[in-house]
């Protein structure tokens, strides 16, 4: 199966911002790798950190705190790329379950010792994963945290929200996105989510329209955050967008969910004005918004 055999070439190299040696692990597929940051001491958990599209797992270590923190604190830290995304994540949760096996067994680490987390795309691979562990019970273990920055969780809703950014029409960027996923979801789902809306429960991490928010029911038992910058003016200057249009709305309403459901450890991190890309440029849907030592802090709360 594609992803389950990892070349034996391991490439190391250096980073600037690491005392800690960095490995560059290649999968099968010639596209596919993840980093390994090693921590001086023995490790005695492993943190995966998932990109959004578009970026690669270099561009991650530009941006935030996070992997040196956990280093500091013998975590075990990689961050995967795969170059195939896709929107049902067989592949992705496969290869997360392999790379996360051969690093139990290679470092001694118990299955109870994993938090996955990432920013927009991966921060659905880190939510999904953490759902069809509890769900279909065919993973090596089930995370024992998980966190987000600014994730779009509701599958029915992304499309709905590509169509009115469709008909509005004012923004390229915003367009070019939306055509994409509703061509991706066509060609995902069969069509759209009043056609198949069985198809786009199965595979959101919530649903909005269902009173136990479909998979997020399986997240009871698991501790979760999630950052969300509303960034409002910036999305009305730069989108036309309101709050019916964006991200915050149904991470709040998941959240609240989980909370009413008995879920202690579910909370929502909103930040103002935070927002900035790898180029400096201000916007709301970055890694920025969320505070690296503080995320540590909950991370090791968790494990503990």
């Amino acid at each position: 199966m594609k992803h389950q055999i990892l070349f034996l070439i391991i490439f190391t190299f250096s980073l600037n911002i690491f005392a800690q040696k960095t490995e560059k692990i290649k999968l099968e597929n010639p596209e596919d790798y993840y980093l390994k940051i090693i921590p001086k001491g023995k490790p005695n958990a492993i943190l995966f950190l998932f990109h959004g599209g578009g970026e690669t797992p270099e561009d991650v270590l530009k941006q935030i705190e996070l992997p040196k923190l956990a280093s500091k604190n013998n975590f075990l830290v990689i961050l995967p790329h795969f170059s195939n995304d896709s929107t049902k994540m067989f592949e992705e949760i496969s290869s997360t379950n392999i790379i996360a096996n051969q690093l139990m067994k290679e470092y001694n680490i118990s299955n109870n010792s994993i938090v996955l987390g990432g920013f927009s795309g991966g921060g659905m691979l880190s939510i999904t994963f953490a759902e069809r562990a509890v769900r279909d019970k065919n993973t090596s273990f089930i995370p024992k945290a998980i966190f987000a920055i600014d994730v779009p969780i509701d599958y029915e809703q992304m499309y709905e929200r590509a169509q009115r950014e469709i008909k509005r029409n004012f923004s390229e960027i915003g367009v070019s996105e939306a055509n994409w996923v509703i061509n991706d979801f066509n060609t995902t789902f069969g069509g759209s989510p009043t056609d198949f809306p069985n198809e786009y429960e199965k595979y959101s991490m919530f649903t909005y329209r269902k009173e136990d928010g479909g998979n997020a029911k399986y997240l009871i038992d698991i501790p979760i955050r999630i950052y969300t910058e509303p960034g409002i003016e910036w999305q009305l200057e730069n989108r036309h967008r309101d709050l019916y249009d964006l991200n915050c709305t149904n991470i709040s309403a998941m959240i609240n969910l989980l909370q009413l459901n008995g879920n202690k450890n579910a909370e929502i991190i909103s930040t103002f004005n935070k927002g900035k890309r790898l180029n400096g440029t201000k916007h709301p849907h970055s890694w920025s918004i969320m505070d690296s030592n503080d995320t540590m802090n909950w991370i090791i709360k968790q494990i503990k």
